[in-house]
């Protein structure tokens, strides 16, 4: 066993031990960086949920680092799934504040507090969804850097964007707490840079060239993933295929829930779930999507990337 490997195991076996200790009513599981669960061959995070076995409304929830440092302190609507709701704090690895969110419906909504890794204070943002809840605009209210010098006041100035999810920084100008103008960037996992027009706030287009120089023009920072023919198309394809098995009588109600990773080829690389069924029905819906091929692949800033969702199936 590996240096690397012992110290994980060292590390699990403490997180068992401490958990056992404390209450039987806590569990543990491996979450990958969707925060989907996962198992020990492929995971980022740990997850505990407390009160697992009791029926809530919201659960607390805490994810751990590999290392054993805390990564998140919030709230869940759903033991099984992450599904934020109120607080939630986000920590770097090295114990510093990261995050202060707030979600409803597990969505940022709201005033949004950000902190730099050497503890300085860095930004205030608030997300604002529009009447049918389906959009959301982030205004950026103030930013600091590093040194603590202010480059945005009450909306005004030069801000630095990290997206440390997509390993992507962007700079540009705010006007009126939104941003604005041409806006820079460079996103390091698909070794690209590329250049944004903004106005109020809204993405008017933006262009990525990748390390080959190829060009990708975009109206969209994320596309999803999606049938080639549309998902009216994919869900005919699960009724016709039987995906309740015949040998269950009566009707079935309820939902399954699936995981759904597609790689930037479009290809189906793994389907999972958060809970197999006695009936059969998630098995079965498991092995018909991992063989349904025809989707394109999900996009980020025009290039083609590996997405994950998650897909509820309900039985009425």
């Amino acid at each position: 066993m590996s240096k690397k490997n012992l110290l994980f195991s060292l590390v699990l076996m403490l997180f068992i031990t401490h958990i056992n200790a404390q209450s039987n009513n806590k569990k543990l599981f491996y979450v990958d960086s969707y925060l989907t669960t996962s198992n020990e061959n492929n995971f980022e995070y740990i997850k505990e949920i407390e009160d697992y076995d009791s029926k809530k409304n919201e659960y607390k929830v805490k994810i751990y680092y590999k290392s054993g440092q805390i990564y998140l302190i919030g709230t869940t609507t759903d033991k099984d799934r992450v599904k934020f709701e109120g607080k939630c704090l986000y920590y770097f690895e090295n114990g510093k504040k990261r995050r202060v969110a707030n979600y409803v419906e597990d969505r940022p909504f709201g005033k949004q507090f950000y902190y730099h890794e050497n503890g300085v204070f860095k930004a205030e943002t608030e997300v604002v969804l529009s009447k049918d809840k389906k959009n959301a605009t982030t205004k950026i209210i103030n930013y600091y850097d590093e040194n603590n010098v202010q480059k945005v006041i009450n909306g005004e100035g030069e801000y630095l964007e990290d997206d440390y999810r997509n390993k992507a920084t962007s700079k540009g100008m705010v006007r009126e707490a939104l941003k604005e103008g041409l806006w820079h960037g460079e996103m390091k996992a698909q070794k690209a840079t590329f250049t944004e027009q903004y106005s109020k706030g809204k993405l008017v287009e933006g262009v990525s060239i990748d390390s080959l120089s190829n060009k990708f023009i975009y109206t969209e920072i994320e596309e999803r993933a999606h049938p080639r023919k549309g998902f009216n198309s994919f869900y005919n394809y699960l009724k016709n295929n039987s995906l309740v098995p015949k040998t269950i009588e009566g009707e079935i109600q309820g939902q399954i829930i699936l995981n759904l990773y597609i790689s930037d080829t479009g290809k189906i690389t793994k389907v999972a779930t958060y809970n197999e069924d006695k009936l059969g029905i998630t098995a079965n819906a498991i092995q018909l999507i991992s063989q349904y091929e025809n989707w394109i692949p999900g996009k980020h800033r025009g290039i083609t990337v590996k997405t994950h969702f998650t897909l509820p199936i309900t039985f009425k």
